[in-house]
């Protein structure tokens, strides 16, 4: 029994290590897949490099340091690196400097290694036609830094001795439009662009050829030569210099013509300041200690004083305008106070005493006026009247001194009478008026009547003449 079982000791022995190598294989064998099943493929493509490798992570940052640590090359700061849609699949782009010159201005941009001149261009959003040039061609591939040039096909107008030429260039400046519409300017000569200006589309090169004009200034006229295109630049071109009030004759933007001639008036605005009287003003107080149609001045009007400050504008030494600006009363007027009667006569039973004037009473009657009119007066008187002007004035009641009223002797004829006034004949009509004013020679019985009328010419119809007074009430 004993020999037996030792036999088959070893024999368990070794199906037990089998079995146990079996298990531990199979273990391996499902980490192995279950490993392989996390993993991912990821290819970086780098210019004609590409990086493949397998990898736990879809991360592009992880991606790009395990193609570093394949042997990639970092990544610049112009490189860019763009996974292909939603693969594991990435794309390095290595940026590249390009200047851009274009009419005189120069534009830094990226590009792309592998990238075409045009494609960079089309990238950075600059559009080209058909007929522009570009330098080196749009077909150039980038491998590093580049300059690039790109005239543009530009359509330009020359004007000059009076003709307008189209020339197309591609780039260039305002010189080589010139040469190319074979137009030559001369030292004197002026351009509205600088020689060395960059052409653009639908430019206009206008040459101004030099011009005689005649400046009239300060007293004195010269002639210049100028080839100035306004008469703002003809005058700065001449030396001529403008006051900020000054005219100028034409305006300075006029264009500038052969044989132009220009004023230019000086002018000056000055303030000054005047004294000046101030009027003083007339109340009237009524008493009853004068009679109606008498006057006394109780107080003696007195003129005040102010300061004026003009603002006077004076054109080539000459005063031209005066505008008051401000003014200070320095001393006030005193007002003439006139006491007026308003005590009634006692009416005489005789009627009006006409001595005065070497006047001559007629009794009542009737009469037809300048209308054709028949009018009853109650008296009428003939004597002598002369006329009188005041514009502006008043009479001795206080009434505007105008047509219509008549200075008389109020003892003869009250104030406030209505008349009708002509000559014997009637080859001078004064027609109706009211007695409202007195004077000297009414009250001296040298007149019966003085007429007032609006103008001293129209005073020269009556002079001195014989009147008939028709007393109408």
């Amino acid at each position: 029994m004993h020999g037996r079982h030792m036999k088959k000791a070893p024999k368990l022995f070794v199906i037990r290590g089998v079995t146990a190598l079996i298990l531990v294989l199979a273990l391996s064998v499902c980490s192995f897949a279950t490993v392989m099943a996390n993993t991912v493929s990821a290819n970086v493509i780098d210019g004609d490099q590409s990086y493949t490798f397998n990898m736990s992570s879809t991360d592009l940052e992880e991606i790009l340091a395990q193609a570093e640590e394949r042997g990639m090359e970092p990544l610049g700061p112009l490189d860019i690196a763009q996974r292909v849609e939603n693969t594991t699949t990435v794309v390095v782009r290595r940026g590249v400097n390009m200047t851009v010159t274009e009419a005189g201005r120069e534009t830094q941009l990226t590009a792309y290694k592998g990238d075409t001149v045009g494609q960079a261009l089309l990238d950075n959003s600059i559009v080209l036609k058909e007929d522009d040039q570009v330098i080196p061609s749009q077909d150039t591939v980038l491998e590093e830094d580049m300059d690039v040039e790109i005239r543009r096909s530009c359509q330009v107008v020359v004007i000059a001795d009076g003709k307008r030429m189209n020339v197309t260039l591609q780039g260039g400046t305002v010189e080589d439009a010139l040469k190319e519409a074979g137009v030559t300017v001369g030292e004197e000569d002026s351009l509205n662009y600088e020689l060395d200006k960059p052409l653009f589309d639908k430019m206009h090169i206008r040459v101004t050829r030099e011009m005689k004009v005649k400046i009239t200034a300060d007293g004195e006229t010269k002639e210049y030569e100028t080839s100035a295109q306004t008469v703002e630049d003809a005058l700065k071109k001449c030396g001529v210099e403008l006051g900020e009030d000054d005219r100028v004759e034409p305006e300075l933007t006029e264009k500038v013509e052969d044989g132009m001639e220009i004023i230019v008036h000086r002018v000056e605005v000055k303030e000054e300041v005047k004294t000046e009287e101030v009027p003083y003003e007339t109340e009237y107080k009524d008493t009853q200690s004068l009679y109606e149609g008498e006057t006394e001045v109780e107080t003696e009007g007195v003129p005040g004083e102010k300061e004026v400050t003009y603002k006077v504008t004076y054109v080539d030494g000459k005063e031209e305008s005066r505008e008051a600006a401000s003014e200070k009363v320095t001393k006030k007027a005193v007002n003439e106070v006139v006491l007026r009667g308003v005590a009634e006569r006692e009416e005489s039973s005789t009627g009006p005493d006409v001595s005065g004037g070497n006047g001559t009473g007629v009794s009542a009657g009737t009469f037809v006026d300048m209308y054709g009119n028949t009018v009853s007066y109650s008296s009428m008187l003939t004597g002598t009247c002369t006329a009188y002007s005041v514009p502006g004035g008043t009479t001795s009641l206080g009434w505007d001194a105008v047509y219509g009223v008549v200075a008389v002797d109020p003892n003869i004829i009250p104030y406030g009478t209505k008349l009708y006034i002509t000559s014997p004949d009637g080859s001078v009509v004064y027609g109706y008026g009211v007695a409202g004013d007195t004077g000297g020679a009414c009250m001296a019985g040298d007149i019966i009547a003085d007429l007032c009328y609006n103008t001293i010419e129209e005073c020269s119809q009556i002079g001195r003449r014989t009147m008939n007074v028709y007393i109408l009430s």
